[in-house]
């Protein structure tokens, strides 16, 4: 009975986003209400991405609640929407239609993964929705979508400064590469570029393994790995599954050379699997809490002026952060007169945005979306318990 009423509801909320004639904002300004302007926030709160949806949206509130405390943008205060869509595509469909349709957001910071903001491409555009998605994948800007941005770089970046710090600086003699991802869009996309950039190096890319979300043991994985006698792993899994390989890995005494990717690794697995991830790297589009720099210091103050015993939080609250960051400059620039198309030009405007460390600069046009294609390894020290920075932000060669 209750698959049979998801998929009433599913059928019914993608009829009538598609419905024509439901224009309904002809002549109003969506987003704006006195002197308040609306974002919707779509991201996991309670499903299998939990781990960095419930960090991101943190890093969302916790930026825009001290932008209220200082004045607002261009005299306006934001009010933030959450909605949770569970890692669920019709989830994340119906919770777009309510913040479009029933709360008139002006835009949106996230659409839930990869898969559903694909699905909501169509929507985005036909309602005209500025929206700066949280997926990671090269497909939300290649080719330009008018209303979506990303942050950062993507896994098409992270992948080929992997596989460059593996040639070049390790300088490691004959690596055999694999992937280690679940079964979702950013995976099969990342592996693409895995085998493009394989090709490049004439080094031997041996094959993706799929590891289910959520997973607490990844034996068969391991052992498939071991058996193809991997050197090097790149993953694209959460932290929890990231402990799982760990796990397996001690287990069956494989010791192959990991490289997590910025949106699936944590400063957690160190301080937990300790002697386990003393192999493991990571690649980061973002800052980590424990960097020494400006944004950080920054972002560290306002973040413990509202909550002064947090626990230092996974990267996803920096993507959060600079997601906000980001919005606050293309609001600003759009001035009084503001609209979603003309929220939209003002963010291509964007050119050699500062941010102070959390990332490499930021730059927009019409014929780009992607925030930059900045990057940064770091390696677990097992005696501080986090991962410490071992290269500069770096773009792949």
């Amino acid at each position: 009975m209750g698959k049979i009423v998801t998929f009433v509801v599913l059928l019914y909320t993608v009829f009538f986003l598609i419905s024509p004639g439901n224009d309904i904002f002809a002549g109003t300004t969506r987003g704006i209400k006195g002197d308040t302007l609306i974002i919707g926030i779509i991201m996991d709160q309670t499903g299998p991405a939990s781990d960095i949806g419930v960090a991101y949206a943190a890093g969302i509130r916790n930026y825009f609640r001290n932008t209220n405390e200082t004045g607002g943008i261009n005299g306006r205060k934001i009010k933030l929407i959450l909605e949770d869509d569970g890692y669920s595509m019709p989830r994340a469909i119906a919770a777009f239609k309510k913040l479009v349709f029933r709360d008139k957001v002006l835009m949106i910071l996230g659409c839930g993964g990869t898969g559903q903001n694909t699905a909501l491409f169509p929507q985005i555009k036909k309602y005209r929705v500025p929206t700066n998605t949280v997926s990671w994948s090269w497909t939300m800007n290649d080719p330009v979508n008018k209303y979506v941005f990303t942050p950062g770089n993507d896994n098409k970046d992270e992948i080929k400064v992997i596989m460059d710090y593996i040639v070049k600086t390790m300088k490691a003699k004959d690596p055999r590469i694999a992937l280690v991802s679940a079964d979702v869009e950013c995976g099969k996309s990342g592996f693409r570029v895995a085998e493009a950039k394989a090709k490049e190096y004439n080094v031997d890319l041996v094959g993706r393994e799929i590891l289910p979300i959520g997973v607490l043991d990844a034996s068969t994985q391991v052992l498939s790995l071991r058996k193809k006698k991997a050197t090097h792993v790149i993953t694209m899994i959460t932290v929890g599954m990231s402990l799982a390989l760990l796990k397996s890995a001690k287990t069956f005494n494989y010791d192959p050379i990991f490289f997590g990717t910025f949106h699936f690794f944590g400063d957690e697995v160190v301080e937990i699997a300790r002697e386990r991830a003393k192999s493991m790297y990571g690649v980061a589009a973002f800052g980590s809490w424990f960097d020494d720099n400006s944004g950080i210091v920054e972002m560290k103050r306002i973040s413990l002026k509202y909550h002064p015993n947090m626990e230092p939080p996974n990267r996803y609250y920096i993507k959060g952060w600079i997601t906000s960051k980001i919005t606050y400059e293309g609001i600003k620039r759009s001035g009084k007169d503001l609209t979603p198309d003309r929220l939209v030009d003002a963010l291509e405007s964007i050119k050699d945005l500062d941010m102070k460390g959390l990332t490499g600069p930021i730059n927009y046009s019409p014929k780009n979306h992607k925030g930059n294609s900045y990057a940064r390894l770091y390696k677990a020290d097992i005696d501080k318990g986090y991962f410490v920075p071992v290269t500069e932000w770096t773009k792949p060669e």
